[in-house]
């Protein structure tokens, strides 16, 4: 006996109408009524009262049926709070793998590890640093983590994501530079300027976007690039040392010795918008909205 036909039976029973019934169970009346003819047959004693059918789908129940509705409502309230209880259970103290790309803010990591501690209280966390933001929605894709801290845009459909942070692309310069004087500059105002670049790799959607709009007032950035390098401390030295200039995320901590960040702005003044995202597999949130 199958727990699907029992289940089509509590429907009907409690709408006392075959069309409802149907329409609530997403299926069509004829196979709804195949299933209760099948239930019928297999307890050996009818459950509605076929004299009293008008038209094929008022029903009434039996005196064996309302029994029956009683006892399975039960036992299945009983079955339902049971998956739930150990479903629960399942989940305390999992351990969630979150996906940091590396260089990642020390701020936005624990920001982001609050706000999740928030969504899972039963759950502990470990950080694994990836290459880069696209690595770090690889490793969501394949499984290998469970949320990641990563930037727009996504790249696999299967992904989805909440917004946590909505910055734009900075410039560092020393504070000798000529331009270290204004609030904002112009990137073309950087045309002859040399670059300290930040693991291009990093966010290369981002950095192809930047060459773009470059390209699109009579310059090349990557070809002015200086020096690519692998963390921040030596970025800021080599701008500090006026060898070079770098793009930096506003989110970044700036109060470093001998630089300034400035907005940079491109074309009709406006900023490069980078957006921050916490990225999942849409099943994670799912399951534990239905907690």
């Amino acid at each position: 006996m199958e727990l699907r036909k029992l289940k089509s039976f509590l429907v009907v029973a409690k709408e006392l109408h075959f069309g409802k019934a149907a329409k609530k169970l997403n299926i069509t009346q004829p196979a709804l009524t195949h299933q209760i003819q099948q239930l019928e047959s297999e307890l050996g004693f009818d459950l509605f009262d076929k004299e009293k059918r008008v038209n094929h789908r008022k029903v009434e129940l039996t005196e064996a049926g309302s029994f029956l509705m009683k006892e399975v409502s039960r036992v299945i309230d009983l079955l339902d709070r049971t998956l739930k209880s150990a479903k629960v259970n399942s989940e305390k103290n999992r351990q969630l793998k979150l996906g940091i790309p590396k260089m990642s803010p020390v701020n936005e990591v624990i920001a982001v590890l609050q706000k999740l501690q928030l969504k899972f209280p039963d759950s502990t966390f470990k950080i694994v640093e990836c290459t880069t933001v696209v690595s770090v929605q690889e490793a969501l894709f394949k499984g290998t983590i469970d949320i990641g801290i990563s930037t727009l845009p996504v790249v696999y459909k299967a992904l989805d994501y909440q917004v946590f942070h909505n910055g734009f692309l900075n410039v560092i310069i020393s504070k000798n530079h000529p331009l270290a004087k204004y609030k904002k500059i112009k990137i073309e105002q950087l045309r002859n300027d040399k670059w300290i670049e930040l693991n291009k790799d990093l966010c290369p959607a981002i950095m192809e976007e930047v060459e773009v709009l470059c390209r699109n007032v009579g310059f090349s950035r990557d070809a002015n690039i200086e020096q690519e390098v692998s963390n921040v401390e030596l970025l800021v030295g080599l701008v500090n040392a006026g060898i070079g200039i770098a793009i930096f995320p506003s989110s970044y901590p700036t109060n470093f010795e001998g630089v300034v960040s400035k907005e940079l702005t491109f074309s009709q003044n406006t900023q490069l918008e980078i957006t921050k995202i916490i990225a999942f597999k849409e099943t994670l949130m799912t399951n534990t909205n239905n907690k």
